[in-house]
């Protein structure tokens, strides 16, 4: 802990006065002071150097001798005194931590990390160790540090992003982020690391002058140790975690040259976004929340659409960008080199969904072989409207799956790709159609008044898009028909006052073009013989109902694609289909309801077994189709079957 010089030290007196000239020039720039350190300086040198790389120039408080009782002092000196090793240091270390608790009004929580943060610091002044801590802390320790913070969510999408095997892995254990990386962020990786290391360790991490370097630091540690924790799968999560942790205590000075260059590595290997977005939140004075709302539930890491504009040629992330829109909208406008792939041919067309996948990383593995391994990251692309895609997240899903690395989502899709080049569509979309883009659609009618808007629904244009959105699958088979129809006739004519709703009420308008949400002929329609308003409903008060035997929440997966948050309630006789209205989850409108003895069939896929179909017989014999994505989808077909009469059980 001294900063006595030895005698080797005393031969670099020469090389100490040319670093002190060195950082008392306005001309001294990063790349010459880490000339100078590369070619050895003392430790009190390297804390000069630390000093100006943090922009402390001195402390304004000189009273460090009034004492200062701190309501948590007894924690503070319990975890000095485990730390410090001498008695002068201890209350040194503990008068600042003191004095820093007081003027910021803020608690000396257990583990927060700040003594360890001190301990490096020690050998300065009170003045100095203070400004340098609050600089560290401001600058180079990321907010919200704490049990499911938000650094550990982002941590956690960086991991997915370059080895989602190990990240799947952590996960299917529960052992997440925030259960062994709290220490590395907090402490800046002091631990239980031998202090000179720690001393070299954050003299690199600070010459690089990025802060998220604590991030690509704890990818390197995890990387490097992938095998080790691959192998505890019979190991509990807080083992898995304790094992992680120290993994850091385990470096030597040797080690820090390679730790630092191949975190540079996985940096230049990262969107940008990744520290554009959320330096912010994370180190400056930006609302923690502003970007950081939904990460915890994201599906894998999201990226701005400005990057995709912009094609690197030497280090960076260049991207393969899969458009995941219906083929109508990608055909209306796509960013140039976008592979097309529709999310809907995995539910439909399985085969073709799998060739197209196979294409994709073909594509990928080819020009990581040509070029390098920054080339083709892929970029999964929607249409930017939450409803829309929910199937995209299923394609990316299924990459994931396969442990493709690399993979992101384009924040806002193809909307927020559509404002950006709002001045310049022409060339910066290929076979861009103003007249079929949806976005383009949706500007026009923003213009127009609501009467105009009204009337617009319904026009020439809607009815073309209308057309070319419906791809049904035909009725079923006379045969069905027959086996069903004497049943369903009588069915019918005992409830033929019962309410259902139209084709043409089941959601609002998508961009002025009408919904069609059963799959069954062109043809079909329900005839609703009380009004064309649906029930709008209290989901609370209505799940709590007598007669509602059971509740499930789910997603209905329209014709063109489209999720729509949804709610089954089962009575003894009937299920209802519930949407749930998109600003109030609370309320939803009651979009069907269908008599258990009217089930023809349900289905799942056996890739996708939370997909379930149902198919219903109409009066007139006809089938009409629903899909849903339903979590637990075995519970929940289990509770239908149940309540299906004896005579209708098989199908």
């Amino acid at each position: 802990m001294s900063d006595d010089v030895t005698p080797q030290e005393d031969t670099e007196h020469h090389e100490q006065s040319e670093l002190e000239l060195l950082l008392g020039s306005p001309d001294c720039v990063v790349s010459r002071i880490t000339q100078v350190y590369d070619n050895g300086v003392t430790n009190a040198e390297r804390l000069l150097i630390w000093k100006w790389l943090l922009g402390v120039n001195g402390s304004n408080i000189t009273d460090w001798d009034t004492p200062i009782e701190h309501k948590d002092r007894h924690v503070i000196v319990e975890e000095v005194n485990a730390i410090a090793e001498s008695q002068l240091e201890r209350e040194k270390l503990i008068r600042i931590l003191e004095y820093y608790c007081t003027a910021r009004n803020t608690r000396y929580k257990p583990g927060c990390g700040w003594a360890e943060l001190l301990l490096p610091l020690s050998p300065m002044s009170h003045g100095d160790i203070y400004s340098s801590f609050y600089a560290l802390i401001s600058k180079f320790v990321p907010r919200n540090c704490k049990a499911d913070g938000k650094p550990f969510h982002l941590f956690r999408l960086l991991l997915l992003y370059h080895d989602p095997e190990l990240c799947a892995f952590l996960d299917t254990k529960k052992c997440f982020p925030d259960l062994y990386s709290q220490r590395w962020f907090r402490s800046l990786y002091v631990g239980k690391c031998e202090l000179q290391v720690v001393r070299e360790l954050w003299t690199r991490y600070l010459l690089t002058g990025d802060p998220f370097m604590t991030f690509y630091l704890g990818l390197v540690i995890l990387v490097n140790a992938r095998d080790f924790i691959l192998a505890m799968d019979t190991s509990t999560s807080t083992e898995i975690a304790g094992e992680i942790t120290t993994l850091p205590d385990k470096l030597s000075i040797e080690d820090i040259d390679d730790f630092i260059s191949l975190a540079k590595y996985y940096a230049e290997r990262t969107p940008l976004s990744f520290t554009r977005d959320y330096h912010g939140q994370l180190f400056g004075n930006s609302p923690i929340e502003s970007t950081f709302g939904a990460l915890s539930q994201a599906l894998c890491l999201p990226i701005s659409v400005s990057e995709l504009l912009h094609k690197t040629s030497q280090d960076g992330v260049n991207y393969l960008v899969v458009d995941c829109r219906p083929k109508i909208q990608f055909d209306s406008g796509h960013l140039p080199g976008a592979f097309h792939l529709d999310p809907n041919t995995m539910l439909t067309d399985p085969t073709l969904f799998t060739t197209k996948v196979a294409e994709v990383l073909v594509t990928q593995s080819k020009t990581f072989l040509e070029e390098d391994l920054s080339s083709n990251h892929l970029c999964f692309m929607g249409s930017g409207r939450e409803e829309e895609d929910q199937l995209l997240n299923m394609v990316a899903a299924h990459f994931l799956h396969r442990k493709t690395q690399f993979v992101s989502t384009a924040r806002n899709g193809y909307k927020a790709l559509h404002e950006l080049l709002d001045m310049d569509l022409d060339n910066g979309l290929e076979d861009h159609d103003r007249q079929e883009c949806l976005v383009c659609q949706e500007d026009r009618s923003s213009r127009v008044s609501d009467s105009e808007l009204s009337v617009a629904t319904t026009n020439s244009d809607s009815v073309n898009i209308m057309a070319r959105m419906s791809s049904v699958v035909k009725g079923a088979s006379d045969n069905v028909k027959t086996r069903f129809g004497s049943r369903i006739g009588s069915f019918w004519a005992e409830n033929s006052a019962e309410k259902h709703v139209t084709s043409t009420t089941k959601s609002k308008p998508y961009r002025g073009v009408e919904n069609v949400f059963s799959i069954g002929d062109d043809d079909e329609e329900e005839i609703d013989e009380e009004g064309d308003e649906r029930e709008l409903i209290n989901i609370k008060i209505w799940e709590d109902k007598a007669d509602i035997k059971s509740h499930f929440s789910c997603e209905e997966i329209s014709q063109d694609g489209r999720m729509i948050p949804s709610v089954l309630m089962l009575t003894s006789t009937y299920i209802y289909m519930v949407h749930l209205v998109q600003d109030k989850r609370s309320m939803g409108y009651i979009n069907s309801r269908k008599p258990y003895a009217t089930i023809a069939r349900i289905t799942a896929k056996k890739k996708h077994p939370d997909v379930i179909t149902m198919k219903f017989i109409q009066p007139d014999s006809t089938l009409q189709t629903y899909r849903f994505l339903i979590p637990n989808s075995k519970t929940v077909t289990s509770a239908i079957m149940s309540h299906i009469p004896d005579e209708g059980s098989s199908s």
